[in-house]
């Protein structure tokens, strides 16, 4: 089957797969489930700012959100800095293909 048209793993023409950022999307899911991410921080629009771009990219800066939100009194430098790099990262990153199809809203954005 190698060289085959059909067999994708065989044939050497893999899809990139969105391994990266699959680590801190569980823990992400994890500490949702568990009531700690804080809803003060869901509903900002540097988070939602995050929600079409690819996983490998929203997942970390969401982790490193919610640990900056912790100490957003106590090191409000680093908060802000965080902040800016979301929303950078949500500026110049185009949303996923799969996200836009699953909404179809985001496909004007």
């Amino acid at each position: 089957m190698r060289g085959s048209d059909y067999c994708g793993w065989h044939s050497g023409r893999r899809a990139e797969t969105d391994a990266a950022g699959r680590a801190e999307s569980r823990l992400l899911k994890r500490m949702e489930y568990l009531g700690l991410l804080p809803v003060d921080l869901l509903v900002l629009p540097v988070w939602r700012g995050l929600t079409g771009i690819p996983r490998r990219d929203r997942a970390p800066m969401r982790l490193a959100l919610v640990r900056a939100w912790d100490r957003r009194y106590q090191a409000p430098l680093h908060w802000a800095q965080v902040q800016r790099q979301a929303l950078h990262l949500a500026e110049t990153t185009a949303p996923s293909p799969r996200q836009v199809e699953r909404t179809p809203w985001l496909a004007n954005v």
